[in-house]
């Protein structure tokens, strides 16, 4: 018998000579052998019907488990699918909902459309602040000219000049020169001492450098000064219901120009 295959022989034995005679029908030369063939492989032939039935109740079990199995993993694609598109949706949400608040921040704001090139004190002096003057709590903003020699480049070099003609700091916070640059020089720490019959107890000094007597200052120049007020409102260094003023002497021409400013409240004289 060849290697390959399972034979399983069945033979029936010969009847007696009295069972075939009373036997109605057949004879003992009409009984064939029946023989059943396996192959190795599991094929199994239409003659075997029952090994057939055999296999495919065994083949079943685990085609339940393979069933089964795909099922239980598209149910938890399905579930991380789910739980990925709403991470995306909450994440869109509080996008959406943090660019909505810095619009509605922005609106509360005025805009001048004007960015603000703002030197600070330490870069441009040597003079020591930290700890030398009044603490600023601005309720007004105050504008004045230096009535010194106006600056267009180099303009480190004529503010230091402008400090050695005085013992202590600038008498400003701010001051404004003709390269549209503002200096830092009291800042939004300190009082300026500009003057104490000013109104209010505490103002944001600003001055521009040079002397505005008959020309008012360039339109850069008074774009600053608006981006400076702008900066101030933003860090609440400045109450929203501030005033405008104009100090010194000789300011025709700035009083003229500013006098068309929110919250301008006019020229008060120092003495």
């Amino acid at each position: 018998m060849d290697s390959s295959h399972l034979a399983v022989i069945m033979g029936r034995r010969s009847p007696s000579p009295a069972a075939t005679s009373r036997s109605s029908y057949g004879s003992s030369g009409s009984t064939e052998n029946i023989c059943i063939r396996v192959q190795e492989d599991g094929g199994v032939s239409e003659s075997t019907p029952l090994l057939a039935a055999t296999q495919r109740s065994n083949k079943s079990p685990t085609s339940s488990a393979n069933s089964s199995s795909s099922s239980g993993n598209s149910i938890l694609i399905k579930d991380c699918f789910n739980w990925q598109s709403v991470g995306f949706l909450v994440m869109c949400a509080s996008a959406l909902g943090l660019a909505a608040y810095l619009l509605w921040r922005q609106t509360q704001m005025p805009d001048f459309g004007y960015r603000l090139s703002l030197v600070e004190h330490e870069i441009w002096s040597d003079a020591e602040l930290q700890g030398q003057g009044t603490l600023l709590d601005p309720i007004n903003v105050i504008f004045t000219h230096t009535e010194s020699t106006e600056c267009r480049e180099d303009c480190p070099e004529v503010l230091k000049n402008l400090q050695r003609s005085l013992l202590e700091e600038l008498p400003y916070n701010f001051l404004i020169t003709g390269d549209c640059q503002a200096f830092e020089v009291r800042g939004w720490q300190y009082e300026s001492n500009f003057s104490r019959d000013l109104p209010g107890n505490s103002s944001l000094v600003m001055a521009f450098v040079g002397n505005f007597s008959r020309r008012a200052p360039s339109t850069c120049q008074l774009k600053t000064a608006q981006a400076l007020i702008l900066e101030s409102l933003k860090r609440r260094k400045l109450q929203p219901e501030y005033q405008v003023y104009i100090a010194g002497s000789s300011t025709e021409a700035l009083q003229q120009e500013l006098s068309h400013w929110p919250h301008y409240a006019g020229h008060q004289k120092t003495k």
